[in-house]
């Protein structure tokens, strides 16, 4: 009798340890049956060299170029720029305004926001720039804002800070926290 309780007791880890596997095995197909078949994590539109032109009231308004663009469809709408994106403000005049360049962007379709990161560059026609890690375009108010650390390079110095909000053609901007020197001369 030993002979055989020892023999139940061994089937009855074995069988202990193959349900432990086959509980953690069916956890992990799940997981990646739901990221296979969930449409939300795949894009539903790929583009290459992508140049798209958007326009108010007939007139242009900003043009969107990337390598790559990827479209969304979940509850936001997102157009995503994973390999880097320019994005171009024009004047009512239909005159280029600014230039907008950053390593990744995402634009929320239904809320037309844009949300630039990585390398974020902003410079206007005035030859004046802006570097920063991300900022915020809120396409209806024509507001670009960011929380991060700001260098503004101007004709006549470096300015620098944490916090900006500027107009898209970047010719009225407001550090808002400015932090560092600046020298000021006399008229």
């Amino acid at each position: 009798m030993k002979g055989g309780l020892w023999f139940v007791n061994m089937i009855n880890r074995v069988f202990f340890i193959l349900s432990l596997i086959f509980l953690s095995a069916c956890q992990n197909e799940i997981a990646e049956i739901k990221a296979v078949t969930d449409y939300f994590n795949y894009p539903i539109q790929s583009v290459e060299n992508a140049d798209y032109l958007y326009s108010e009231s007939a007139k242009k308004s900003t043009r969107l170029q990337a390598p790559l663009l990827e479209r969304y469809f979940n509850d936001t709408s997102q157009i995503v720029a994973p390999k880097g994106f320019k994005m171009t403000f024009y004047s009512k005049l239909g005159q280029v305004d600014a230039w907008l360049v950053g390593n990744h962007g995402e634009f929320w379709e239904k809320s037309g926001v844009f949300h630039a990161q990585g390398k974020v560059k902003m410079e206007n026609t005035e030859g004046e720039s802006m570097t920063t890690e991300k900022v915020v375009f809120y396409r209806d108010s024509d507001l670009i804002k960011t929380d991060d650390w700001v260098t503004i390079q101007t004709k006549t110095g470096t300015l620098y800070g944490k916090g900006l909000i500027s107009n898209s053609a970047f010719t009225e901007y407001q550090i808002l926290r400015p932090t560092g020197q600046l020298n000021i001369s006399e008229p």
